[in-house]
């Protein structure tokens, strides 16, 4: 792979807080610049990248020009990025005509101004699946006409150390001959495979909040797990690990709800009286759903997916495995595989986090990327050498 100032170079389209642009780093890349349309997500993104062009903007009226601007007059190894995808996300109403299912087209405008090497798109599983995979083969056939070579995968965050079941589809794409190749998974439960990073593993070394009110925290000297090192990695003390009182209805919820169980685990006796009914389908039997409502985390396994609504726990499975609270922002942040010392500015968190790439899924992707690219340099080497003097 490139060294140094010749790292491969890489912008990132609607990047959000910079989850995706963070794995990328540690996958040997170089971020030059970011789009985003959430002012709050742009500068977490320019804090953390502060060499990067950060643009706050809409990607519909942006001119390609200002981003190879960034490149420094060197062509662009990686363009990646993860459209919008609230219209055909699982975990909302799907709304067929959204104009954000179209953000994508933007995205292609992009590259197709840009030409870059690699592109990578990131998006929801729903889109897979969502109108018989209508975006799935839009897009892939829209980036074959461009010139790539393009499949798309599903993979599952899990799989590769983060401790949380997130399932996205990528997209990965080159116009420079590379074979395409999806990271291999380093954990799970198969032969040769390391064991998934759980949720205990992640923040079971962070102080019960119950206990303490505070903006900031010293952490114990000692770490208890590998993954508790890789994410305390240059930072002391904790931020942003404050909690939220529950509401007397949620207290009475949550106070009954057993580690790893939800909703349904509770006596129908114990449960308000609404949510008696909920629970219950015509014939009396219990309903299917609602599996993961007011559902207590499992110190012992990976979380569910963490969204935008992690600190209602009437939403989701975001109650904290002991404590009697949903989980806070850094402990969220943990569970998407954000290093402590990463800074999140502004406000709107919940969504700044719930709508991240995990970087550690980032870095498999953009390692396997990386690997072509110095493949490719490494053919050109061996060819040279082969020249007569």
């Amino acid at each position: 792979m490139k060294k140094g100032n010749d790292s491969p170079i890489c912008i990132d389209l609607f990047s959000g807080s910079g989850g995706l642009s963070e794995g990328l780093r540690m996958a040997g890349f170089k971020s030059v610049a970011a789009v985003d349309f959430d002012k709050n997500a742009i500068a977490t993104y320019a804090r953390n990248n502060p060499e990067a062009l950060a643009l706050n903007a809409d990607i519909t009226k942006l001119d390609p020009e200002i981003l190879r601007s960034a490149t420094g007059e060197k062509e662009l190894d990686l363009l990646a990025g993860g459209p919008s995808c609230q219209g055909y996300s699982t975990h909302g109403k799907r709304i067929a005509d959204d104009p954000r299912n179209f953000l994508f087209e933007h995205y292609l405008r992009m590259a197709k101004a840009l030409r870059p090497k690699w592109i990578l798109i990131e998006n929801v599983q729903g889109l897979l699946t969502y109108n018989k995979g209508f975006f799935k083969d839009e897009i892939l056939g829209r980036l074959r006409m461009m010139g790539y070579a393009a499949e798309a995968r599903v993979l599952c965050a899990a799989d590769y150390g983060v401790p949380q079941r997130r399932y996205r589809i990528f997209f990965l794409a080159n116009r420079i001959g590379a074979p395409i190749s999806f990271p291999l998974p380093t954990h799970g439960d198969g032969k040769g495979l390391r064991p998934f990073v759980t949720v205990g593993e992640a923040i079971g070394d962070l102080p019960l909040i119950v206990r303490r009110a505070g903006k900031s925290w010293p952490l114990p000297v000692q770490s208890l797990s590998e993954f508790q090192r890789y994410v305390r990695d240059g930072s002391n003390p904790l931020e942003l690990h404050q909690g939220r009182p529950l509401s007397d209805q949620a207290l009475s919820i949550a106070k009954h709800v057993k580690e790893g169980s939800g909703l349904r685990s509770v006596p129908v006796e114990l449960l308000p009286p609404r949510f008696g009914k909920m629970r219950k389908i015509g014939n009396g039997s219990l309903r299917s759903d609602c599996t993961t409502l007011y559902h207590r985390l499992d110190r012992n396994k990976p979380s569910y997916t963490i969204t935008c609504n992690f600190r209602n726990i009437a939403s989701g499975p975001f109650l904290h495995p002991v404590d009697n609270r949903s989980i806070t922002f850094r402990e969220a942040a943990r569970l998407m595989s954000f290093r402590d010392s990463y800074e999140f500015m502004g406000t709107s968190l919940p969504r700044q986090i719930g709508n991240a790439v995990p970087p550690l899924l980032a870095k498999a992707v953009g390692l396997e990327i990386a690997k072509s690219l110095g493949a490719k340099q490494n053919v050109k080497v061996k060819l040279k050498s082969l020249s007569p003097v």
